[in-house]
C-alpha cells in the first residue's frame, strides 16, 4: 500500500469526515519520540497488516527488517520541513536511556546531538528518562535542566512540598496560531521501578489532569489544543474519549506506528504514535471558519525509501564524535556492575534468524535472553521481564553494541529459589495487567517470558487471577508446592529478596556481582553460534480462550485485546473499555501517587 506525502495528502475534520477543500497548513508539528539513546541508524521490523501497513516492500513475508533513524536522519527531516513551513517540534521522552552510550554517560551523551541538531520546541520526560536515578549520580533533573527546550509535565511533583516540577502546558504562536501544548510523563513510574522515584517524585495518575490542563490552555487563548505524553497508546485513545478539550494527542511509550491516525469522532480528538526513532511523525492543522481540521503522515526513515534524506552531515559529526570513546580500541567505562571494555562494534556471535522482541506473547530474542540466563546459572528455568519494544537484528553477525540496545541495565544478574505457586502467582499478576479491560491500568504491554523449556496456556478472557491456565518446565505442570531454581536479574533498589520484578521473596539467593546482562548473552554467543531462534509457539492460548496476536501482521493494527467490551464494531477506538465521557469526581483523584 501506499500513503500520499501531506502536501497532497486529505484533510479531515477532528471527526474524521473528509474535508474538500484543499491549501496550506497553518501549523505543522513533527513528533519525535522514544530514541531509546540510538544515535545511529538501527535496525527494527515492520509489519505488513490488513489494517495499516508502511509504505514498503512486503512481497516476500508480512513482515520485513529495515535499517533506519539515527540522529542525523531524523535532523535531515526535520530541517527539510522547517525549510518549507514553520514547524513546532515535540519531542516525547525515553530519550536518556537505552544504548550502552548512554548507560555509560548517565544519558548525557544525548544532550549536544538533541539541543544542537533535533532542536525541539517542547520536551516531555519519558519513564526511561527517570532510569538512571537507581544509581548514586542519578541526574534526571540535571539532564532536564541542560535541554534547551522547555520541559512540560502536568502531573510530576516533588516528593517533599507536592509542587509541580515542570509547567503544565505552553501557549506558543506557530504559524500566526495561538497553540496550547499540554505535556504528561509517565503515570507508571513508581509502579514499574520504585527506585526511580522513591524519596524524589511523585506522578499524577488521573486522566482529569490532561483534561484540566487543555482547558486552561484554552482559557489562556489557544485556539487549538495538543497534548505530548509518554504513557501509551491504550491509556491515550482512553483519555481521547474522555478529554475533549485535547483536539491531537501525540502518544509514546509503547513504541506503536499509527501509519493511519486514530479518530475518536465522539470528542473530535485524533490520536497519533510515531514509533521509536524510526519514523517521524507529522500533523498539520488549519483552522477555517473556526474550524481545526487536520491531516496526518509518517514517515518511515529507513534507508533506500524515497522520503528518507541524506543524513544530516553536520549531526553526523557531532555524533560520530560523541560515540568515538565506545568504539575505540580500548574503552574503559564502568557503572554498576558493568564494564565496557572492548569496542561498541565487537562482533559477538552469529545469528541464523533474525531476533526482535516487539510482540505480545512471545518473541525469539526473550527465549534467547532467558536460555543464556539459565545456562549461566544451571538453573531449572530463566525468567525476566518481556521487554517487548526494541530493536532488531537481522541474520548474521551480532555485536556488543546490539546486546547493550536490547538489554541496557548494568544490575547483575542473579539466581534464587522459588516455590511453584509463587511462580504462577506472579503470571497471573503480569495477565491482569495485560488483559484488564481498563486501559487506564494496561501497563505492561507484553507477556511475562521464560527459557525454551517452559511452556505456558492462558485463557485472557477468563476472570482476573484466573487466566494462567497451565505452566509447564520441562514437560511437566509446575508443581505448586515444589522449589525450583531461577535464573533471572537484579534491579537497582529493589527488595534484597525480590529478583527480576518478580515481586515476591527467594530463597537461596546468589549475585554474579560481576556479570551483567549483556556479558551473559555475549557469553552465551560465543559458545552456541550461530544461534537458531525463532518464535516456537511457547505461549498458547486455551481453545477456549479466545485468540491472541502476537505481531500486528496476526490481525487487526491497533491491537484489540480479547475480552475487551465493544461499544459499535471492532475498531481500536470503537471498544467501551471503560464507560465514555467520565464524569471525573472532585475529590479523591489521586493526583499525586
Amino acid at each position: 500500500m501506499t500513503h500520499d506525502t501531506p502536501s497532497g495528502g486529505e484533510w479531515r475534520s477532528l471527526d474524521g469526515t473528509a474535508v474538500d477543500e484543499n491549501g496550506d497548513p497553518d501549523v505543522v508539528f513533527v513528533h519525535v519520540s522514544d530514541l531509546h539513546g540510538q544515535l545511529t541508524p538501527r535496525y527494527q521490523v515492520y509489519y505488513d497488516n490488513p489494517t495499516s501497513a508502511p509504505d514498503l516492500d512486503f512481497s516476500v513475508d508480512d513482515r520485513t527488517i529495515e535499517r533506519g533513524g539515527g540522529v542525523p536522519v531524523i535532523a535531515a527531516k526535520v530541517d527539510e520541513l522547517r525549510t518549507d513551513h514553520e514547524v513546532c517540534t515535540l519531542m516525547s521522552g525515553d530519550t536518556f536511556h537505552g544504548s550502552a552510550v548512554t548507560t555509560y554517560t548517565n544519558g548525557r551523551a544525548m544532550l549536544e546531538p538533541i539541543n544542537r541538531h533535533l532542536r525541539p520546541d517542547i520536551y516531555v520526560p519519558g519513564n526511561w528518562d527517570f532510569g538512571n536515578e537507581a544509581a548514586e549520580d542519578g541526574n534526571f533533573v540535571d539532564l532536564m535542566d541542560a535541554l534547551d527546550a522547555p520541559v512540560l509535565a502536568n502531573n510530576l511533583y516533588s516528593w517533599d512540598d507536592g509542587e509541580l516540577l515542570y509547567d503544565a502546558f505552553r501557549l506558543i504562536q506557530v504559524g500566526g496560531v495561538d497553540v496550547g501544548v499540554v505535556g504528561m510523563t509517565n503515570v507508571y513510574v513508581d509502579r514499574m521501578a520504585p527506585a526511580f522515584a522513591e524519596g524524589k517524585y511523585r506522578f499524577g495518575k488521573h486522566p482529569a489532569l490532561l483534561e484540566e490542563s487543555a482547558r486552561a490552555a484554552r482559557e489562556a487563548g489557544a485556539e487549538a489544543v495538543v497534548a505530548v505524553t509518554e504513557i501509551g497508546l491504550p491509556w491515550m485513545v482512553q483519555a481521547a474519549k474522555d478529554c475533549p478539550n485535547v483536539d491531537v494527542m501525540f502518544s509514546a511509550h509503547t513504541h506503536e506506528y499509527t501509519w493511519e491516525p486514530i479518530v475518536v469522532a465522539d470528542t473530535e480528538t485524533v490520536v497519533v504514535e510515531s514509533g521509536m526513532g524510526e519514523a517521524l511523525g507529522r500533523v498539520d492543522l488549519r483552522i477555517v471558519d473556526g474550524e481545526v481540521q487536520f491531516r496526518h503522515h509518517l514517515y518511515p526513515l529507513v534507508e533506500g525509501h524515497d522520503e528518507t534524506p541524506e543524513p544530516d552531515s553536520e549531526a553526523r559529526e557531532t555524533v560520530e564524535s560523541v560515540r568515538a570513546p565506545f568504539v575505540a580500541n580500548d574503552p574503559d567505562f564502568e557503572r554498576g556492575a558493568g564494564t565496557l571494555d572492548r569496542p561498541l562494534d565487537t562482533v559477538v556471535g552469529e545469528t541464523e534468524q533474525p531476533l526482535y522482541r516487539q510482540s505480545f506473547l512471545e518473541s525469539a530474542w526473550n527465549t534467547l535472553f532467558n536460555d543464556a540466563l539459565r545456562a549461566h546459572f544451571d538453573a531449572d528455568l530463566a525468567v525476566a521481564h518481556g521487554f517487548r519494544y526494541g530493536t532488531a537484528i537481522p541474520p548474521g553477525e551480532v555485536t556488543l553494541g546490539q546486546l547493550y540496545t536490547f538489554f541496557p541495565q548494568t544490575a547483575p544478574v542473579a539466581r534464587g529459589v522459588a516455590y511453584g505457586q509463587q511462580l504462577t502467582a506472579h503470571m497471573e499478576d503480569f495477565l491482569v495487567d495485560n488483559f484488564t479491560p481498563y486501559p487506564y491500568q494496561q501497563e505492561d504491554g507484553r507477556v511475562r517470558n521464560y527459557s525454551s523449556n517452559v511452556e505456558v496456556t492462558i485463557d485472557p478472557t477468563a476472570k482476573r487471577k484466573r487466566r494462567l491456565v497451565e505452566l509447564r518446565i520441562d514437560g511437566d505442570p509446575i508443581d505448586p508446592e515444589a522449589t525450583y531454581s531461577v535464573a533471572t536479574f537484579t534491579r537497582p533498589g529493589d527488595p534484597e529478596r525480590d529478583l527480576g520484578g518478580c515481586g515476591f521473596p527467594f530463597q537461596d539467593i546468589r549475585v554474579d556481582e560481576e556479570t551483567i546482562p549483556a556479558d551473559v548473552i555475549g557469553d552465551y554467543l560465543a559458545e552456541h553460534s550461530p544461534v537458531d531462534y525463532e518464535v516456537m509457539g511457547l505461549v498458547e492460548t486455551a481453545d477456549d480462550g479466545g485468540e491472541v496476536q502476537n505481531t500486528p501482521a496476526d490481525g487487526p493494527y491497533p491491537y484489540i485485546q480479547p475480552g475487551v467490551d465493544y461499544a459499535e464494531g471492532d475498531a481500536y477506538c470503537e471498544t467501551s473499555m471503560i464507560p465514555r465521557g467520565i464524569d471525573f469526581p472532585e475529590e479523591g483523584r489521586n493526583r499525586t501517587r
